[in-house]
């Protein structure tokens, strides 16, 4: 029934687009802060797509525009980026003033200490504009609409992001300025962040540990909120949604405002809910895979001309039931699941969420402060308060039915001094990161011997990042150090034991950028970092029910306890990243290859198959070896006449084994997006219209592991690496998205239609941890609503 409507949404819009003339006019000026115009500076108007430069005296002019609201953004190298709210028609000059780079991402990177980032880095973001056609979809599956950046799944709730291959404990994520620490160490821990606080979310994809240190080592995800300080008087914005495919429920509210006008204090608080049932494939029921989720956030600011200061709290509360197929009593079952193509076990759709299941809470503090000295530089403090609490529950005897099998508590704390400075031909930071960390188990409650056992972390690190602009180049060079005490508490024949490690790495960055005009610019960085295994790396022992699998860390083995730090080799990375950006009018394009080579590369893997009280379960151990990741992306999106746009999306990546000259597990399959948008502007009332269809490509990874049946494998299994399946055939989707704004009074309410997956495909990805048992999600309608009452 969905097609239909979107059919008849589509020529509805064109042609009554067809008959209107969009004549008005719209001009302005780019200027730095003492007024002097920035020629060459580039500015996007959407949603038409537009783009123009400014000339010598910095100014620019867009034409043949329809009444209505729109955005403009301005970049310009050195520079942070600006955006401004225009309603046409438009009698007067737009005059846009642009802050120095010290300033970029000013909520998030100055407080959190990354004012100094890479200019030399691939980074892409989403803007508030992406992220309103992404409401209601967890942060990981928003991040695949990024070139590079892919998702390793655990069923359809649950996306961890994964950016040029590497995921997990070498991926940092920045919220609010907040390095986020919860329990990310487990194969279908997603990221427990609500992406409803975020107007801007930005991926660095280099190696970016010099500013953060080695959980930064395959990249950096910066959420990043709106800025307190550009209300003016009390407003918000509700969102609310609807999903088809599970019936799940959406909802989102933001308030903020000032104290008093002109004052310098100014707060929000935000909100938001999801509900929803059972997801379903194209032919069954995927049964237990509802989720709920609670969040709220609130924040007090404030801010003049050379100091600032902040308050942040949020709460993150969410459930997520987990296929319940994938947990197999026998031997038998495994065996149908894999080679029937139907799960095991299908029920009838239900709102119910039983086990096996997640239970996440992350509570979240920041205190943050900088202060400007003339002549030296901004200071900036800040300090984050973290308590993380996981439950999983599995399918337990009787009486043990209603206790979760793992239960931690994770209470972390972080410092982040830094220093930024700015001089005429120079810029820099320096500073200092200082972060505690404590993991405890309740074995009283779980009844038995802890998956991830307690441990004690202290980590400190110190660096420095300069960069140098000499006409059209910009060269950068940085180091960090850092030290790692960890004590872990586990046992060995059923007695304590507290082995400790000291680890002591370094980083460092070294970058060149040559801007050859105005559209054209060359990037080029190389990155060097260290990374100690993460404890769950060094000692997991146990069942996971998340991935319904046993598993064994690198200093377990053959039952034995390994306690020697001398056993223990860091992880060494050097990625070489590469890339070029053309900026035009009209096109837009961004081109990057990389080469990473890591010794000692950690990895789990599967070897061998257990039966246990709980079931029968794939056995998984952690291991170590030398690999090669290369590969490439490229963005490209280009604007055809006034009306449409298209764009297309290509990512790459090869991994290889060196050591054992093999093939690397859990590597994303090369993809290719391609999608074409109309916007016929305004249609009567009707605002910022559009429709756009994208189609998805994923290919098949041929380089996959070898293949081994479940009934064929001895535990223990010695060669090379294996998997329970060939990798999944390759896919092609189609997806649908249409909407507009009505203007309310002086406020405006966006209507938004997709449909995902229109033709109702049948398809397992390679990245999904539950593809052994299930296919993923079939088409899915879902309807957006966003009341927008702002007032800037």
């Amino acid at each position: 029934m969905g097609k239909p409507i979107l059919l008849i949404l589509f020529l509805a819009l064109a042609g009554v687009a067809n008959g209107q003339v969009c004549s008005e006019y719209l001009h302005g000026r780019i200027s730095d802060e003492t007024g002097q115009p920035l020629p060459q500076a580039v500015i996007q108007i959407e949603p038409s797509s537009y783009r123009s430069i400014s000339d010598v005296n910095g100014r620019f002019s867009f034409s043949s525009l329809c009444p209505g609201e729109y955005s403009l953004t301005v970049t310009y190298m050195g520079y942070e980026s600006a955006s401004r709210q225009v309603r046409i028609p438009l009698s007067e000059e737009v005059i846009i003033t642009l802050q120095p780079s010290r300033t970029v991402l000013k909520d998030v990177v100055i407080e959190a200490g990354v004012g100094g980032r890479s200019v030399t880095q691939t980074s892409v973001s989403l803007e508030t504009e992406d992220l309103e056609g992404l409401h209601g979809k967890p942060l990981g599956e928003s991040l695949k609409e990024i070139p590079g950046v892919s998702a390793l799944q655990t069923g359809p709730s649950i996306f961890k992001p994964v950016i040029d291959g590497l995921h997990s404990q070498r991926i940092l994520i920045l919220n609010n300025g907040i390095r986020q620490e919860g329990q990310q160490w487990g194969l279908e821990h997603a990221p427990e962040i609500d992406p409803f606080i975020a107007s801007r979310i930005e991926v660095l994809k280099g190696a970016e540990a010099v500013r953060y240190g080695s959980a930064a080592m395959g990249g950096v995800i910066i959420i990043q909120p709106p800025p307190l300080h550009e209300t003016e008087k009390t407003g918000g914005e509700i969102n609310t949604g609807f999903m088809s495919n599970n019936r799940m429920g959406i909802l989102s509210v933001m308030v903020e405002g000032t104290f008093a006008p002109q004052s310098p204090w100014s707060w929000r608080l935000q909100g938001s809910s999801r509900k929803g049932g059972d997801y379903h494939a194209p032919s069954y029921n995927l049964s237990n895979t509802g989720l709920e989720e609670f969040n709220f956030s609130g924040a007090l600011g404030f801010e003049d001309d050379r100091r600032g200061f902040e308050v942040y709290a949020s709460t993150f509360n969410t459930e997520i039931g987990i296929l319940r197929a994938a947990h197999t009593g026998n031997l038998s079952d495994l065996e149908e699941s894999i080679e029937s193509g139907r799960p095991w076990y299908v029920e009838d759709f239900t709102f119910d969420i039983g086990h096996p299941k997640q239970r996440t809470h992350h509570h979240l503090l920041k205190l943050s402060a900088h202060q400007h000295f003339p002549g030296v530089g901004r200071v900036s403090v800040l300090y984050g308060g973290q308590f993380d609490v996981r439950r999983e529950y599995d399918i337990r005897r009787a009486d043990r039915a209603g206790r979760p099998s793992v239960s931690l508590n994770l209470i972390s704390h972080v410092l982040d001094v830094s220093l930024d400075h700015e001089r005429p031909a120079h810029t820099g930071s320096l500073g200092i990161n200082v972060s505690t960390k404590s993991n405890t188990n309740d074995t009283e409650v779980t009844g038995v011997r802890p998956l991830l056992p307690d441990y004690r972390q202290l980590s400190a690190g110190v660096f420095f990042h300069e960069k140098i602009r000499r006409n059209k180049w910009t060269f950068e060079a940085g180091a960090r150090y850092d030290f790692q005490y960890l004590q872990v508490l586990t046992f060995e024949r059923n007695q304590l034991i507290k082995p400790t490690f000291n680890f002591n790495y370094l980083s460092g960055t070294l970058g060149a950028s040559i801007l050859f005009n105005p559209r054209l610019r060359l990037s080029s960085n190389l990155g060097m970092t260290s990374r100690p295994p993460h404890v769950s790396e060094l000692y997991s022992e146990g069942l996971h029910h998340g991935t319904a699998s046993i598993e064994e860390g690198l200093m377990r083995r053959e039952g034995e306890v390994i306690t020697d730090q001398s056993s223990i080799d860091l992880e060494f990375s050097r990625k070489w990243v590469n890339s070029l950006q053309y900026t035009a009018e009209r096109i837009t394009a961004d081109f990057s290859v990389y080469y990473n080579a890591i010794d000692n590369y950690v990895f789990i893997h599967p070897v061998g198959t257990r039966q246990t009280i709980r079931g029968y379960f794939p056995v998984l151990q952690y291991d170590q070896t030398d690999v090669v990741l290369a590969g490439s992306d490229l963005a490209v999106k280009a604007d055809i006449g006034k009306r449409w746009s298209v764009n297309t999306k290509i990512s790459y990546v090869y991994a290889k084994d060196i050591l054992n000259d093999d093939v690397v597990i859990s590597i994303p399959p090369a993809q290719w997006d391609n999608g074409i948008t109309y916007r016929p502007g305004s249609i009567g009332k009707l605002n910022e219209c559009f429709i756009g269809v994208s189609v998805p490509i994923t290919f098949r990874q041929h380089r996959a592991p070898r293949v081994v049946a479940p009934q064929d494998i001895d535990e223990g299994n010695s060669g090379k690496i294996f998997d329970f399946t060939q990798a999944p055939p390759g896919y092609t989707l189609l997806n649908v998205r249409a909407g507009f704004k009505l203007p309310i009074g002086d406020h405006t309410l966006g209507v938004a239609l997709s449909g995902e997956n229109l033709l109702n495909t049948s398809y397992r990805n390679y990245m999904n941890r539950l593809r052994y048992f299930a296919d993923d999600i079939g088409s899915n309608f879902i309807l957006r609503l966003s009341y927008n009452f702002l007032s800037h």
